[in-house]
């Protein structure tokens, strides 16, 4: 797929879900990234996008919590779609309430009034927003066998409540504009780019597998997973092929046990090569998550999404941390 030139502005660029939107874009089309972040360095960059872009990737640093900078990316840059994807996690929100309301609620309206403050908001042509499935309730207040956009809103935590009123506020965004926008509600990420979160703990097992180091997943809870690149390429597809209006999406997934997710980590180190390395237990703890998932209504309008199947996800994933390992870039420090 290519499209005509374009420049995507990306928050939260160095993220995990930033750094695979990213390369997805770059695979798939041929626009100008704007890659904003408040901590991004040349050499950072330059290691999550390692080549030769020809000039493609533009690096901002700032902050969502500066309106005065959010309005400068649109005077300084022709936008013409929006990945928002800057956010803090589950962790920091509960630590920093007021930071994580600064950040992943006030942040989502500054980038809104910056769009609606342009002479003409619709040169911007997509609005995609990184929501969560934070946004859910517990299992077990749900009768349904799949939780789909249409079900109850029951936020756990804080986080899940500025993930559900910057939605909000996205939907009154586009009955102001017009703009297709775009709600995505990820569930449980892993693989390479996913080290902060709740559910990062199944991640850092793949990484302590490819170091040989002892780790135990803390929690023993059935979740929703979904590999990192193929997210990535879920918010890179909704940004060059928006459907025109509104749309709240949950995106392919696959519910697992956890001790179905650990026995696919021991098949991948054993077809890697290895399984002496594989030293990977499960904890009593639980997160209050939802799982069972239904995705139709996004496969209803992306029906050729990439899909990566678990174990070969799970192997690639060992294989990158592999890498990362020998070049002295993973340590069992990190794990941590």
């Amino acid at each position: 797929m290519m499209v005509s030139r374009s420049t995507i502005l990306i928050t939260g660029a160095l993220g995990c879900i930033g750094r695979a939107t990213v390369n997805w874009l770059l695979d798939n089309c041929d626009a100008g990234l704007v890659l904003f972040s408040r901590s991004l360095r040349d050499e950072d960059v330059a290691a999550a996008f390692p080549g030769n872009h020809g000039g493609r990737l533009i690096v901002e640093r700032g902050d969502v919590t500066d309106p005065a900078r959010i309005v400068s990316l649109f005077r300084d840059h022709t936008i013409t779609h929006v990945v928002h994807l800057a956010g803090l996690q589950t962790p920091d929100c509960n630590a920093h309430r007021d930071l994580g309301l600064q950040v992943n609620l006030a942040g989502t309206q500054h980038l809104i009034e910056a769009i609606k403050s342009l002479p003409d908001p619709r040169t911007v042509l997509a609005f995609v927003y990184a929501s969560s499935v934070a946004v859910y309730g517990p299992r077990d207040n749900y009768a349904e066998d799949k939780i789909t956009p249409e079900s109850l809103v029951d936020p756990v935590n804080v986080y899940g409540i500025w993930k559900y009123a910057s939605e909000l506020i996205a939907k009154l965004f586009h009955a102001d504009t017009g703009i297709p926008t775009i709600c995505i509600r990820p569930a449980t990420l892993f693989g390479p780019g996913r080290d902060l979160g709740q559910t990062a703990a199944p991640t850092t097992a793949l990484k302590s597998v490819a170091i040989g180091v002892p780790y135990t997943i803390p929690f023993d809870s059935r979740l929703d997973y979904q590999y990192a690149p193929d997210v990535g390429a879920a918010f890179g597809m909704c940004a060059l092929q928006p459907p025109p209006g509104f749309h709240v999406f949950n995106l392919p997934s696959v519910t697992l046990a956890m001790s179905e997710v650990v026995d696919s980590m021991r098949r991948g180190a054993t077809e890697v090569g290895v399984f002496d390395r594989f030293h990977v237990a499960i904890g009593e703890e639980s997160v209050p998550f939802i799982y069972d998932l239904g995705f139709q209504s996004f496969l209803d309008l992306f029906p050729n999404i990439q899909q990566t199947p678990l174990d070969d996800a799970v192997r690639k994933s060992i294989e990158v941390f592999i890498h990362q390992a020998e070049r002295g870039v993973l340590r069992a420090g990190d794990l941590s």
